[in-house]
């Protein structure tokens, strides 16, 4: 089953109210991708030149950083879904998806489409959509400045995060207990919005013995799940300085305390958890291609045969559309590559290829909530 007909279990109305709500800390991001298309040329060599793929792009600002074709992809498809650009999918018979669209000026001014999204911004407001801990954690200074998109563009190397504070957002996390509560607050809230909807209509959680949350934070989704399956052994496993926030462990009196988790320190680069099931949620787009193949290859070793990871993640369209599920995930694409290296959200082609680089059978699109969908894999014995 593809992601286009896996079924979705939020309908239009409900996608464009909470998805709004993501959107409106995030929209930091659209004036930050065109502050870089217009500091590196591209919106100028578009009205020069027509419709140009990302390779043309690079070529045409002679840059031959080997990433760049990529990341200027990423910042035209954003850009395309909110029809600042406009977008031509090419056939490219089954070849890797990068360059396989064409970019150029979209029908109305960049300038226009600004005020469009500012006073879109001022409507959702007055909704009084909660989304305080997201709100406060994307527009915090640490996050928003410098953007170096510009230098990310022609030099590759470092994220903008690691190339403004010396080290990836994980490790600052260890650093900054303020901003690792801030963080682990605004994950706890998307996860309750989210897992209520998969709890409720995702049946795959019932057979299991051992369910293992990977970057599970401090336990909240596993709590969600365990109120649906209550029967499962739900271990939590996360970077110790994560688990250092979690609840205590049993025999300690705590209020915050939650039957039937286990909070586990560890790297899941290096190893996971043996379980029945393994639940990646928003993990994957935070790391690249050999990131995301490590932790599914110790997924594999760690699974029985009949074992099975359970991913739920954003999944982009190969042709940018301008629908409230793609600009919502095009704006958490950009928030990723800013933050992580190689970070990204991915393809249905692109899913496809972990799972086959990993030793698993081709992804099955179980369901889709709001803009994240649910996909499952399958070890190849």
């Amino acid at each position: 089953m593809s992601s286009e007909e896996a079924p979705a279990i939020t309908i239009s109305h409900e996608d464009e109210d909470i998805l709004k709500a993501f959107e409106i800390p995030s929209m930091v991001f659209v004036p930050m991708v065109l502050k870089g298309a217009l500091e590196l040329g591209i919106l100028e060599l578009l009205a020069k030149c027509g419709q140009l793929s990302p390779l043309d792009i690079a070529a045409r600002l002679s840059i031959d950083n080997p990433a760049t074709p990529d990341i200027i992809n990423r910042l035209l498809r954003l850009l395309a879904s909110y029809s600042i650009l406009s977008c031509t999918l090419v056939e490219d018979k089954g070849g890797p998806p990068r360059g396989s669209t064409t970019s150029g000026l979209g029908a109305s001014s960049f300038w226009t489409t600004m005020e469009l999204l500012m006073h879109q911004l001022i409507c959702y407001s007055k909704k009084r959509l909660s989304w305080k801990a997201g709100l406060c954690l994307y527009n915090l200074r640490i996050f928003t400045h410098p953007h170096c998109l510009k230098d990310l563009v022609k030099e590759g190397g470092a994220d903008p995060f690691t190339r403004t504070h010396g080290m990836n957002l994980f490790d600052y996390m260890g650093q900054d207990p303020r901003f690792n509560d801030l963080y682990n607050k605004s994950m706890m809230s998307s996860s309750a919005i989210y897992m209520a909807k998969i709890a409720q209509h995702y049946s795959g959680f019932s057979k299991a013995k051992t369910v293992v949350d990977l970057g599970g934070g401090v336990g909240v989704t596993l709590q969600t799940i365990l109120s649906m399956n209550p029967h499962i052994h739900a271990i939590n496993y996360d970077l110790p300085h994560v688990i250092a926030a979690a609840p205590p462990v049993p025999g300690k009196i705590d209020p915050n305390y939650i039957e039937g988790i286990t909070h586990v320190g560890g790297d899941i680069v290096k190893a996971v958890p043996k379980a029945d099931v393994h639940f990646p949620k928003s993990v994957l787009h935070c790391g690249d291609d050999d990131f995301c193949v490590k932790v599914l290859k110790n997924c594999w070793e760690a699974l029985p045969p009949t074992g099975k990871v359970v991913i739920v993640d954003e999944v982009i369209p190969e042709y940018p559309g301008t629908d409230d599920v793609s600009q919502t995930n095009f704006l958490m694409e950009l928030n990723a590559l800013r933050f992580a290296p190689g970070a990204k959200a991915r393809t249905q082609r692109e899913f496809a290829e972990l799972a086959r680089a990993s030793g698993f059978h081709a992804p099955k699109y179980v369901l889709r909530v709001y803009n994240l969908w649910l996909i499952e894999l399958h070890k190849k014995m």
